[in-house]
């Protein structure tokens, strides 16, 4: 069945609205509840597809992700068929892929990016390991995050798990090449280890914008690959932390034994760099960002000098202040005392509009089923997720509209919130 005759068509209770994309299993649609008004994807296995084993491949990624519930792991809703067609109907993920954000950064993820989403990724590939399953095809185009910052891990289509038929032949290579383990490209046999380097190579990508293993011919990439050679990640970002290159060559040893035996194991010192990078971060009164320890200690001791400075200069200006008083009081003529009161109030009226500067903040707005435009009295504004700014307690007047939603008004009070989720119905 053809793009244009499945778009509209009704798969159980599911409408399908628009096609995805295609991979190398099937073609993926977004559909909608006819009841409820969930969003859902739909992958359908094509006919130009069901040889060479995909139909056991595709029936044993229905298995496996329907016996997988995490918050880091699309869930599978149902499996049928149309037109004779296997289908997998699994939850919708918007946003953009791993991939999709390091291209529209132009190179690597800011850090505490970065470190949160490979701790979650971990998390994920830990629970399918404690199931028996080894995922074998991670990589930055199966990671999802969506516009609400949830990190979804997708494709189980070539997951081996405990009860899975052989899909593979001794000697037979199956996954992405970048990011196959050298057990894999020398024909040897899939464990978890496999998930462990592809981990390693993920990392890389987000800290530096590209893969640790790239070569113009196949041969050279495998030589690369069985070496485990590959440019150290600090030498093309500056910036990246000696605990995350640490993480890098821990995963992509060559000989699996020298890896991370366990994404357990790894799950620690990922949660220990997420950490990291939330200490690290500047705080909003600290423009210059992180102090070194010298900096602080040079700031302990001019802090133990102040008082004994503090305590000679006040004896000094008292005596100062007391002769200007005296002075003034003797010489001012009258009716002075109200413009100097003006005067005085001023500093207090200039830090009242710094502070109302201050509060005002970004504030994203996000629909919970797709995407909406965003207008201001007529004005198209963006398309959502859409960023503001407004300060707190400002009251917010916009409008979402959506082709085939009736427009929904917008009105709330900016508070501490930094995200605002509507829905829209038809």
């Amino acid at each position: 069945m053809s793009r244009s005759l499945l778009v509209n068509q009704s798969i159980g209770e599911y409408r399908i609205e628009s096609f995805l994309g295609a991979g190398g299993m099937g073609e993926v649609y977004c559909a909608v509840h006819s009841k409820i008004g969930r969003f859902a994807a739909v992958k359908v296995l094509t006919s130009a597809t069901q040889g060479g084993g995909f139909v056991e491949r595709f029936f044993n990624e229905a298995r496996i992700q329907a016996s997988l519930q995490h918050p880091n792991i699309a869930t599978l809703y149902d499996f049928c068929e149309v037109a004779g067609q296997p289908c997998i109907i699994m939850e919708y993920v918007d946003g953009q892929t791993v991939a999709e954000r390091i291209a529209a950064h132009g190179g690597p993820l800011p850090p505490p990016e970065t470190a949160r989403v490979f701790e979650k990724v971990v998390e994920a590939i830990d629970h399918i390991h404690r199931h028996g399953i080894i995922h074998r095809d991670i990589k930055s185009n199966n990671i999802k995050v969506s516009s609400s910052g949830q990190v979804k891990l997708l494709d189980f289509g070539i997951a081996k798990g405990q009860t899975s038929p052989g899909l593979t032949q001794v000697g037979s290579v199956i996954g992405t090449i970048q990011y196959l383990a050298p057990e894999l490209v020398c024909g040897g046999a899939a464990d978890r280890r496999v998930d462990i380097w592809a981990l390693g190579v993920l990392l890389y990508e987000m800290v530096t914008g590209r893969v640790p293993f790239d070569a113009d011919s196949l041969g050279e990439l495998c030589d690369q690959i069985k070496r485990a050679r590959y440019v150290p990640p600090a030498q093309l970002n500056p910036a990246v932390r000696p605990e995350v290159a640490r993480i890098i060559a821990r995963c992509l040893k060559e000989n699996p034994a020298e890896r991370y035996q366990s994404a357990e194991d790894l799950l620690s010192d990922a949660r220990r760099l997420t950490a990291a990078e939330a200490v690290s971060r500047p705080r909003p009164d600290d423009a210059a960002g992180e102090e070194s320890p010298e900096r602080a200690s040079e700031k302990t001791g001019a802090a133990k000098a102040i008082p004994l400075i503090a305590a000679a200069a006040a004896v000094v200006v008292l005596g100062i202040v007391g002769l200007v008083a005296l002075l003034v009081l003797t010489s001012a003529p009258a009716g002075t005392s109200e413009p100097a009161a003006a005067k005085a109030a001023a500093p207090a009226g200039a830090a009242r509009s710094a502070s109302a500067d201050a509060d005002e903040r970004a504030v994203e707005l996000q629909v919970s089923d797709g995407r909406a435009e965003v207008y201001r009295d007529g004005k198209l504004l963006g398309t959502t997720p859409y960023n503001l700014k407004a300060r707190v307690g400002e009251r917010v007047r916009l409008t979402l509209r959506r082709q085939g939603y009736a427009d929904e008004p917008v009105d709330f009070t900016v508070s501490e919130k930094k995200s605002y989720t509507f829905s829209m119905s038809k």
